[in-house]
């Protein structure tokens, strides 16, 4: 019953049902007044004659008319309501087939048009979507990840500053260790070269733990910057003395190849340091612990004027071609969670521009690494500095 409510419904409020009656009512009403008109002029014919084939006319027409209004107009529309319900439902697949070249067709061509393009765009949405859902998800693993790190770093500047006074309290038993065995030595008669020999030995080892610790306070103790003349092959011996005693680096061997002809240039030596011991650490961790370091030093000429060229080359596996550009930027890192912090390469790099310098990687898979820092013979702060004692 409610289905055939809602067709007779349908039916009476369709466009081709208006126009029907709109037309024949207006045919109806012609009709009547050309009756009318038709009787009154010629009184012989019959009334019932002339009602019965202008009724039958009038229904004539209107059903010719019906089906044609209803396959050019009401079809067509149908389908375009139809497939617009569809595309509020979300079917963007959906076409009209219309052949139509009047404004009808036009009009499904056009939608035709739109659906396509929604389509389109819809899909880009959802690409766009997707896309900016994993830069999020990537963005807060990468926060929380340095977030991770900044941790990391302030337990290492904590653990920096309990070295420090570690070291400092080291060097008053050392010194004292130093002095007595010097005692010793002196009051040793010369027949006991066993114990002399044995006492030499202490002395060696506690001068060499002097240095050490005398190399580590000088390294963590935070100073104000500042650049003064220094060897810089002494300053890599230093870092040497300070690193190669460490665990991380007891079968890792080191090759100096230094040019002693290189004059002292101006730098920051603790902060040099940090750098030479940051690539170190690096080189170590990319062997595991298990390899060959080679440190060069060496003039190299360019237009712009004269450097020092400081070589660091390791045995590890190299450096795969897609991450060789992103290693001087804070907190990446090759090493896995909590072995470090992504920070020492920047630092270095920040350090080394600060110098007026440049820091550059080569590597190849499967050939290790290298690391190659340059800086200048002659700078803003010293352009005095004499470069004939590496000519000479």
């Amino acid at each position: 019953m409610l289905v055939q409510k809602n067709m007779i419904f349908y039916i009476f409020h369709s466009l081709t049902w208006k126009l029907i009656f709109t037309i024949g009512s207006m045919m109806v009403i012609w009709g009547v007044l050309f009756t009318y008109l038709f009787i009154a002029n010629n009184p012989q014919v019959k009334t019932v004659e002339v009602l019965l084939y202008g009724v039958s006319f009038v229904i004539v027409i209107s059903t010719a008319l019906g089906i044609i209004l209803y396959s050019f107009v009401t079809k067509p529309i149908g389908k375009l309501v139809d497939a617009m319900g569809k595309l509020a439902a979300g079917d963007m697949e959906h076409r009209i087939e219309l052949k139509n070249k009047d404004e009808i067709g036009i009009l499904a061509g056009s939608f035709n048009s739109m659906s396509g393009e929604l389509k389109i765009y819809k899909e880009k949405m959802e690409n766009w979507t997707k896309e900016l859902e994993q830069e999020v998800e990537k963005k807060t693993a990468e926060i929380m990840r340095a977030q991770e790190q900044l941790i990391n770093a302030e337990k290492l500047a904590s653990l920096g500053r309990m070295v420090a006074g570690v070291v400092h309290e080291m060097n008053s038993p050392l010194t004292g260790i130093i002095t007595f065995a010097h005692m010793m030595l002196k009051r040793t008669p010369e027949d006991r070269t066993e114990d002399i020999e044995d006492l030499k030995v202490i002395i060696g080892q506690a001068e060499r733990c002097s240095r050490i610790v005398s190399g580590l306070l000088g390294f963590s103790r935070k100073a104000a910057s500042e650049k003064k003349k220094t060897d810089i092959n002494d300053l890599i011996e230093n870092t040497l003395m300070i690193v190669k005693n460490q665990m991380k680096f007891h079968n890792v061997t080191f090759d100096l190849q230094l040019d002693k002809g290189i004059p002292d240039i101006i730098v920051d030596p603790n902060q040099m340091q940090q750098v030479f011991i940051n690539l170190l650490i690096n080189a170590s961790d990319a062997m595991e612990g298990r390899g060959k370091v080679t440190i060069a030093t060496s003039i190299a000429k360019e237009e712009d004027g004269d450097y020092v060229e400081i070589a660091f080359h390791d045995t590890g596996p190299g450096l795969p071609p897609e991450i060789k550009g992103r290693i001087f930027e804070p907190f990446f890192t090759t090493k896995p969670t909590g072995k470090g912090t992504g920070l020492g390469l920047s630092v270095s790099y920040g350090i080394i521009k600060k110098h007026e310098g440049q820091i550059n990687v080569s590597s190849q898979p499967g050939q290790g690494a290298s690391f190659y820092i340059r800086l200048p013979l002659r700078t803003k702060e010293a352009p005095e500095i004499n470069t004939e004692k590496a000519r000479g």
